[in-house]
């Protein structure tokens, strides 16, 4: 710790600190403030609480017209007091790792004084500029109708949907000025053998502007030095997690070949892709455990018989709607749905800002020992929102229990705003207007095409999240506009949601043969609807080629993954209308399905005449 000053506070506590950078601090003297205690009711005014986690709070202040930061590292454990008194704690490990970072030309803050003893703390220069990901997420994404509230720093997964990519306003990073940038951070990072485990938009902050932007890496408390041997496939696994979301394809590459190309080499794009979808299982898994603690996100609530869980931002609505009573059994409360296993309300209710709506559902067979069907559905809910996959947003699940036994159970749900997929498929758009009417032919060629599309590209990402759906069908997919251009997919009702791991070929199957035989139900179901449904579903994310094999004289035939898929539903449709044909007595058609023998042929030979008149999608 070459050209430092040791500074001994009036309260014995002893500083290292650069004369250079500490000069305004010094000018009048130590701060004396920061000697004393810097949390609870004895904090000086003039200090702010910026971010307070398990192991470190960290705090604002304004000091000779500059900008600093204070990171107190607390005394807590006693193998953090015991590292931090032989030079080992995290506070020292952090100045370290910002000289290295400095030394290696990357953008970081100067780091002013650190306090040694047990309880460290560490003061930084303030640098400029706003953190990336608010800068991406504000400039170009749209919010849309229904994007909740979020505390601390918004996954992109909810941003892709909840809101909408738009072209950037003045003023914002190029796509290919920010994969260069990155790229650049990623070497240099190589380059002073710094490894940091929670490298992502939310610890860098971006200044500057049309070829001058800088990325400056403002938390360096994990950094590991040296670094592993792996450390640049996994700063690109990092970022790759990030961004695949909301970035294409070509923008998140385009960092990749410019980290090889700065470094001379570097994992491949394979590597890159294992090593996120391991990183992916892992980082969601602890993401899941929020919504079994109390956090600035989730909360208990309890009023009167009623305890659950709630999202934070609506749990003191909840609490309130709940104390007054059955919020289904209010006068404002419409029923939606009366089923013989449960029942769903539409309930409005005043709240701070005005009139809200909740979505209310009872489970009718909740009783027993076992567990809530309303808060496993509440965790499933979100667990999917977590990973990019397009539900409504449950704002709460309660139970009422006699002792040990449940006796009643309610889930509340954000609205959506959409309708199910099988009266999209069987509505039809007048000229000239926006809303939908009954009857119609159905939605235009164009917006059939996108949501096949969309909606297999939703079940293949909750597929390889590791969850399969025992009851997917068309009434519990609505089709919302408000989720993007055009039109979305939304899962409901998820119930029969479960968690599987690693969801095998013969789980995908029945999943899609349950939808394929709601939709032949409704009469709703085409062939060629099918095969883009299952090229779009088999295709490689990116890839919009249609899934064929080539013969001679120019012929296309499905190639023979479509064909060992196709033939598999079919199978399982039969069997499906068979024991739907034992229960209801009605005449079983085999052809009703739509998978038989030539219709993968049939449907391809009708795509390839519609390919001149109808944009592929």
């Amino acid at each position: 710790m070459a050209n430092t000053r040791i500074i001994s506070s009036g309260r014995g506590r002893g500083w290292i600190a650069r004369p250079e950078a500490a000069e305004p601090l010094l000018a009048d003297g130590w701060p004396a403030f920061l000697d004393g205690p810097l949390a609870g009711p004895d904090r000086p005014a003039h200090l702010e609480l910026v971010k307070q986690g398990r192991g470190r709070t960290i705090f604002r202040f304004e000091a000779a017209g500059k900008i600093y930061y204070v990171k107190d590292y607390g005394a807590a454990g006693l193998g953090r007091r015991l590292r931090a008194l032989v030079g080992r704690g995290p506070g020292r490990r952090e100045w370290d790792a910002l000289e290295a970072a400095r030394a290696a030309g990357l953008d970081v803050p100067e780091a002013v004084a650190l306090a040694r003893g047990p309880a460290e703390r560490l003061v930084t220069a303030g640098v400029p500029g706003e953190r990336l990901d608010e800068h991406l997420f504000s400039r170009y994404f749209e919010p849309l109708a229904g994007d909740p509230p979020y505390p601390g720093a918004r996954p992109p997964e909810l941003v892709a949907v909840f809101r909408r990519r738009r072209v950037p306003t003045e003023g914002t990073v190029d796509p290919k000025a920010l994969a260069w940038r990155l790229a650049d951070m990623v070497a240099r990072l190589a380059e002073a053998r710094l490894y940091l485990p929670d490298l992502h938009p939310g610890n860098i902050l971006i200044s500057g502007g049309a070829g001058t932007w800088r990325l400056w890496l403002v938390d360096l408390a994990e950094a590991v030095r040296p670094a592993p041997a792996d450390a640049v496939l996994r700063h690109l696994v990092q970022l790759e997690h990030f961004f695949e979301p909301i970035a294409s394809v070509v923008e998140r590459i385009r960092c990749h070949h410019r980290v090889i190309q700065l470094l001379g080499d570097g994992p491949d794009a394979r590597q890159v892709a294992l090593g996120t979808s391991a990183y992916r299982r892992r980082f969601y898994r602890r993401r899941d455990r929020r919504t079994r603690r109390e956090s600035k996100y989730f909360r208990r609530i309890a009023a009167g018989d009623w305890q659950g869980w709630a999202t934070a931002d609506r749990a003191g609505a909840l609490e309130r709607l709940l104390e007054a009573g059955d919020p289904t059994a209010d006068a404002r409360a419409k029923v939606v749905k009366e089923g013989r296993t449960a029942g769903v309300w539409r309930v409005t209710f005043d709240d701070a800002g005005g009139h809200a709506t909740l979505f209310f559902k009872r489970h009718k067979r909740a009783s027993g020992l076992g567990r809530s069907r309303s808060v496993a559905a509440f965790r499933k809910g979100h667990a999917l929102l977590v990973r990019g996959i397009a539900t409504a947003r449950p704002a709460g699940a309660v139970d009422r229990r006699r002792g040990p036994f449940l006796v009643d159970t309610l889930l509340a749900t954000e609205p959506v705003d959409g309708e199910p997929l099988s009266d999209w498929l069987r509505a039809g758009r007048r000229p000239g207007e926006a809303g939908l009417c009954p009857g119609g032919a159905g939605p235009p060629a164009t917006e059939r095409r996108r949501m096949a599309r969309r909606l297999a590209r939703l079940i293949r990402r909750m597929h390889e999240a590791g969850f399969s759906h025992r009851d997917l069908k068309a009434p519990n997919i609505l089709v919302s506009p408000a989720h993007g251009p055009g039109v979305q997919p939304v899962l409901v009702d998820l119930d029969g949601l479960a968690a599987v791991g690693r969801v095998s070929a013969r789980r995908r199957a029945q999943d899609l043969m349950r939808l394929s035989v709601s939709l032949d139900e409704w009469g709703v179901a085409r062939q060629t609807d099918r095969l883009r449904f299952l090229r779009a579903y088999l295709a490689p994310a990116g890839c919009l080629a249609p899934i064929t094999t080539r013969r001679r004289r120019g012929r296309a035939e499905p190639g023979e993954r479509l064909r060992w898929w196709w033939r598999r539903i079919e199978r399982l449709s039969i069997r499906k209308w068979a024991m739907l044909q034992r229960k209801t007595q009605r005449p079983l058609a085999s052809s009703k399905s739509g998978f038989n023998a030539e219709s993968a042929e049939t449907a391809e030979k009708n795509e390839k005449k519609n390919e001149g008149r109808i944009k592929p999608f």
